[in-house]
């Protein structure tokens, strides 16, 4: 309710419906509406303010397989193809904190383990900086 897309630099944009134009989730640049190679959207960025956990899921794996789709077509010779280990190196040059598949195993042991003392599944981390702070990536 209220939710109104914002732009992000460098990326088309729809004023009016406060979206990132798309098809499938595959971005679309704004003058011919040609897809933007390796830029996907997903959620109310996607779509607009609508829905709800379900619909957000849908949503999310329709972008995933065009991700998925798009991947496979992609040549193993293709100089635009980046190696993985450069992303995180691009990433840890800015600064920029991520999550790694094992952070999130220690957020998610966190979250049983916080449940299990209260007789429920987990006890959901909301807090970012809490988060950051588990996984020993907080401020320094």
């Amino acid at each position: 309710v209220g939710y109104h897309g914002v732009p992000l630099p460098d990326l088309p944009f729809d004023s009016a419906g406060g979206v990132i134009p798309n098809c499938g989730g595959r971005v679309l640049n704004a003058e011919e509406g040609d897809v933007v190679p390796g830029e996907y959207v997903t959620g109310w960025i996607k779509r607009g303010p609508s829905g709800v956990i379900g619909t957000n899921k849908a949503c999310a794996a329709e972008t995933v397989a065009a991700m998925l789709e798009d991947a496979i077509s992609i040549s193993v010779n293709d100089a635009s193809v980046v190696d993985p280990e450069a992303v995180l190196d691009l990433l840890d040059g800015r600064g920029t904190r991520y999550v790694t598949e094992e952070d999130w195993g220690r957020l998610d042991a966190e979250e049983v383990a916080r449940g299990e003392a209260l007789g429920r599944p987990r006890v959901k981390l909301v807090r970012v900086e809490e988060m950051l702070s588990i996984i020993g990536k907080g401020e320094q």
